[in-house]
C-alpha cells in the first residue's frame, strides 16, 4: 500500500493550455513533489463548471487550443490525447506522476449520456433526472447543472460500470497514474471494489485517493477498506485544540494512510485566512506534512495567492502577483518528509500541552516503533514564545536530532529551552534506541 505522496494541485484553468502546465513542472519538481494533481480537464456542460462533465473523452478547449472556443470540441480530441500523453511523459521524466480527478457520481445535465443511457441516472418522484446537492445550513441546495448517476441500482448497471472501467483504462493508457475520486463516499463501495482491482491488475502503480471530506466516520472507514491507497483528512479545519480531530485520527489511521492540505480548490485561500502572514503559511504546511502520510497544496499557495478558486469562472487572468515565495521552505519540508519513515505514515498523535495552549506540540511514533518525532510549533503570527520541556522524558532518550527545516540546533539538550519565533516549527527526531 502507498504510504506517502506529496501532491501539487495544478488547477488547470488558472494556468491555461497543457503546454503551459508543463512550464510549471521544473519548479514543482524543485519543491520535491512527486505527484501533480489536475482537476477535471474534460469538456464541461452548459454551466461551465469543471465538475459538470459533459463529454468524458473530449477536452475543455482551453487546455488544447488555449482559448475558450467551445465550437466543435470533437475536432480537438486527437490533439488533446497527444498533449495529455506529453504531460504525463514530461512529469515522469522529472520523477513525478499525473493524477486526474475522477467524477463518476454525476454528469452534466446536458451530457449526451442522459439521452443515450437514461437508465444510468437517478430519477426523482416526478420522473425527472435527480440533481445532486448539499445542505446549506438547514436548506437543501440542488445543483441543477448536474444529473446524478445511479451507480447502485441502475437496471443497466453492468454496462454502466463497464463504461467507467473503460474510461479509467483509457486515461491510464495515456499515462495517468493516479485518480483523485471526487465525493468517493457518494459512490457505492461495491463499484470501487470492482474498479480498483481491475485497474491495478493492468497498471499496478496506479494510486487511488478517496475524497472523503464531509462524510460520516463510518463512511470514511468503508471507503478506506474498499481498496483506496489514501483518504483525505480534515486537518485543515482543526484549531489544534478540539478533540474531534484526535478522535478521527485515532480511528482513521487504523484503516488507511491519509492526506492533509492547508487549502484546496473548494476553500478560501490560506493566505487570505491569515492576512498574508507567510510565517503561518509555512507553519501550516509543515504541520500538515508531519502529522500524516500525504500532503497537498493548491497552485499559488507558495506565492500567497488570496483569490479563491471558482470552478466556473477561474481563468488564467486570475493569476496573481507574488505576495511572498515560500517555495524553498516547502522544498525543505518535503525533502525532510521523504527522508524519514515516521513522517510518511499515519499513526496516533499524542498532544503535548505547552504554555497554557499558546504553543502546540505533539509526538508520533512509527508503526514499527523504531522512530519517534516531537513537533513543537508557535501558532502566533507576530509574537515569539519560549518553550521549556524535557526532551529526554518525552522521547525517552538523549539521542535526539533536530531535523527542522530551518534554525536547526547542532545538539538537542535533555531539557530544551528554546525561543520559538512566530510560526516557527521545531521538529525533533529519535531513532531506534
Amino acid at each position: 500500500m502507498t504510504k506517502s505522496i506529496r501532491i501539487y494541485n495544478l488547477y488547470p484553468k488558472l494556468v491555461g493550455s497543457m503546454e503551459q502546465w508543463i512550464a510549471h513542472f521544473d519548479r514543482i519538481h524543485k519543491m520535491h513533489f512527486d505527484w501533480i494533481y489536475i482537476n477535471p480537464f474534460n469538456y464541461p456542460g452548459f454551466s461551465g463548471s469543471d465538475y459538470a462533465i459533459k463529454h468524458h473523452y473530449q477536452y475543455h478547449p482551453l487546455y488544447v487550443t488555449g482559448t475558450f472556443d467551445f465550437e466543435h470540441p470533437e475536432k480537438h480530441v486527437k490533439k488533446g490525447n497527444t498533449l495529455l500523453k506529453k504531460v504525463c511523459r514530461e512529469a515522469q521524466q522529472r520523477g513525478m506522476n499525473i493524477m486526474m480527478d475522477l467524477v463518476i457520481n454525476h454528469t452534466a445535465i446536458d451530457s449526451p449520456l442522459t439521452q443515450e443511457h437514461p437508465e444510468w441516472y437517478v430519477r426523482n418522484h416526478e420522473g425527472h433526472f435527480q440533481h445532486p446537492g448539499a445542505m446549506d445550513g438547514s436548506n437543501w441546495v440542488a445543483w441543477k447543472d448536474l444529473a446524478q448517476i445511479d451507480n447502485a441500482h441502475s437496471s443497466d448497471r453492468e454496462n454502466l460500470w463497464t463504461y467507467w472501467l473503460e474510461m479509467l483504462l483509457f486515461y491510464a493508457g495515456l499515462g495517468v497514474r493516479g485518480f483523485r475520486c471526487d465525493a468517493a463516499y457518494h459512490v457505492p463501495t461495491d463499484l470501487w471494489r470492482f474498479l480498483i482491482p481491475k485497474i491495478k491488475e493492468r497498471y499496478p502503480d496506479v494510486v487511488f485517493l478517496g475524497e472523503t471530506l464531509g462524510c460520516q466516520p463510518h463512511q470514511v472507514v468503508e471507503i478506506a477498506e474498499a481498496g483506496f491507497d489514501l483518504i483525505s483528512n480534515s486537518f485543515k479545519w482543526w484549531n489544534l485544540r478540539d478533540q474531534w480531530f484526535l478522535e478521527q485520527n485515532r480511528e482513521y489511521c487504523r484503516h488507511a494512510p491519509s492526506l492533509a492540505f492547508p487549502e484546496n480548490h473548494d476553500t478560501i485561500r490560506y493566505a487570505a485566512e491569515v492576512s498574508g502572514n507567510q510565517h503561518l503559511a509555512v507553519m501550516k504546511y509543515a504541520l500538515s506534512a508531519y502529522i500524516c502520510s500525504g500532503i497537498s497544496i493548491t497552485i499559488g499557495f507558495e506565492y500567497g495567492f488570496q483569490r479563491q478558486i471558482d470552478v466556473v469562472h477561474t481563468n488564467p487572468s486570475w493569476w496573481e502577483p507574488i505576495h511572498y515565495d515560500i517555495s524553498k521552505e516547502i522544498a525543505a519540508i518535503n525533502e525532510i518528509k521523504s527522508s524519514y519513515g515516521v513522517l510518511q505514515e499515519d499513526n496516533y498523535i499524542e498532544i503535548i500541552h505547552l504554555n497554557d495552549g499558546r504553543l502546540f506540540g505533539f509526538t508520533k511514533e512509527s508503526r514499527d516503533g523504531q522512530e519517534k518525532i516531537m513537533v513543537v510549533a508557535n501558532p502566533e503570527g507576530h509574537e515569539a514564545h519560549t518553550v521549556r520541556l524535557s526532551v529526554e522524558s518525552i522521547l525517552g532518550t538523549q539521542n535526539v536530532m533536530d531535523i527542522s527545516h530551518a534554525h536547526r540546533l547542532d545538539s538537542v539538550p535533555a531539557y530544551l529551552e528554546y525561543h520559538l519565533q512566530p510560526g516557527e516549527v521545531k521538529l525533533l527526531y529519535r531513532a531506534a534506541k
